[in-house]
């Protein structure tokens, strides 16, 4: 028995860990943009933007990555799945470290780089739902919520590795150097993240979920397609991923990551400051969300999701105003406020999402949901907001963006999901009627 609860504790352990290094690797794009543009883009009209549009097209393969590794999740295990999507991960981080500029390969280098970013946007299909997914079915009831949100906030701890060192380097170097090779320490540091986790990963073992379901696919109404299963008995639940996912994934990208982004588009601040600023977002999403994540367990899943919801629609004009200000507390209040709801809404759904399936067909289901979902608006949303600011002068744009956008997503989420907080993960697990 001792042994097992280690073993469940360590895997738990190392599952949580993944998403440090996922939300390093996926995020770090963005936080160097304004290099990757200059590097292979700069010929190009509208650069930057065509680095953020590469940086979003490797959402567009979230859902193709979700449906391989959700099948194999779902049928030969979690852990396996984990392993071969964090070595894929690895190829991609070397690949764009390595990868000559403009000057040296020309188009082939932009093409290069959206190839790699298309076959790490594959990878982590797989991930986040993994990982959501094995430490729901690891917790113990009664702390669903709590255990899940570690998912959310190790991957607030992997944007604030990110943005920190991203902050670090463009104090510590000159501009020249940090664009001429700066950003490629950054890449290599998260091709050995993810090459890190391919033996750690193998010491992982299966949630009793699994082993469940898996042994029930041995019967007829089983042997069929995990997604498919899902598709056909679970489609309400694949709805209410998306939906939930929506307003996460627009929260998340839009009040956390891209911070540093509209700050040096929006106002006068210096690369340095602004990523400085995008620190403290992180920062602040560490600390609260566990603690939302908690409360989720205690509240129930609803409630909470409704008071954060409220904050979002209702703060985020009064925050993009407070990051336009003329003070620095100005636009750390403003940070705040757009960081505690986005963190908390991530930290909720950990739990929340994959209590929406049973047991078969959950990593399959769950993937779909979530990363289309975050493919339509996560890796868009700063491309959307930073066109409408483009197009219209307005900076308040990403505030009506958000506001609108969680608003129609998040009220029908809100009526449809199953509040399963006080139920047994057997009774979670259970098929529906």
């Amino acid at each position: 028995m001792h042994k097992a609860e280690t073993a469940r504790r360590r895997s738990m352990a190392v599952a949580a860990f993944g998403t440090v290094v996922e939300w390093y690797d996926f995020s770090i794009f963005f936080y160097t943009s304004l290099y990757l543009a200059q590097a292979f883009y700069a010929p190009y009209e509208g650069s930057f933007l065509l680095a953020l549009a590469t940086g979003a097209v490797g959402f567009l393969f979230r859902p193709l990555g979700a449906m391989v590794f959700g099948h194999y999740g779902d049928k030969i295990g979690r852990r396996g799945a984990l392993v071969i999507s964090a070595g894929i991960m690895a190829i991609a981080m070397f690949g764009i470290a390595l990868l000559p500029t403009h000057e040296t390969l020309g188009v082939w280098a932009a093409i290069l780089v959206l190839l790699l970013r298309s076959l790490a946007g594959f990878s982590v299909g797989a991930e986040y739902t993994g990982i959501t997914v094995f430490l729901m079915e690891s917790a113990r009831d009664g702390r669903r919520g709590f255990a899940a949100s570690w998912a959310a906030a190790n991957s607030e701890i992997g944007a604030l590795l990110a943005v920190g060192l991203s902050t670090w380097l463009a104090f510590a170097l000159p501009a020249e150097q940090m664009q001429e090779w700066g950003w490629r320490v950054l890449f290599l540091i998260g091709g050995v993240l993810a090459a890190s986790m391919i033996p750690l990963r193998k010491l992982m073992v299966e949630t009793e979920s699994f082993t469940r379901s898996h042994q029930q696919q041995t019967a007829p109404q089983h042997r069929r397609s995990p997604l498919l299963l899902a598709l056909r008995k679970q489609p309400r639940a694949i709805l209410v991923a998306f939906l939930i996912s929506t307003v996460g994934s627009a929260t998340y990208f839009l009040n956390i990551t891209y911070v540093p982004t509209y700050l040096e588009a929006a106002t006068e601040l210096a690369a340095g400051q602004t990523l400085l600023f995008g620190t403290v977002a992180a920062l602040i999403a560490i600390v609260v969300t566990p603690f939302i994540g908690l409360a989720a367990d205690h509240f129930g899943r609803r409630k909470v999701f409704a008071v954060l919801l409220a904050t979002v629609v209702g703060g985020s004009l009064p925050a993009y105003l407070l990051l336009q200000g003329v003070s620095g507390s100005a636009v750390v209040f403003g940070v705040a406020l757009l960081a505690i709801p986005a963190a908390g809404w991530s930290a909720v759904a950990s739990a929340a999402v994959p209590e929406q399936f049973t047991a078969v067909g959950r990593y399959s289901g769950m993937a779909i949901g979530y990363n289309i979902a975050v493919a339509l608006f996560g890796g868009f949303s700063p491309v959307i907001v930073t066109w409408l600011m483009q197009q219209t002068g307005n900076n308040l744009a990403p505030a009506y963006y958000a506001a609108a956008l969680c608003t129609l997503a998040g009220i029908p989420a809100l009526l449809l999901m199953r509040n399963m907080a006080r139920k047994t993960l057997a009774e979670v697990d259970a098929p529906l009627n």
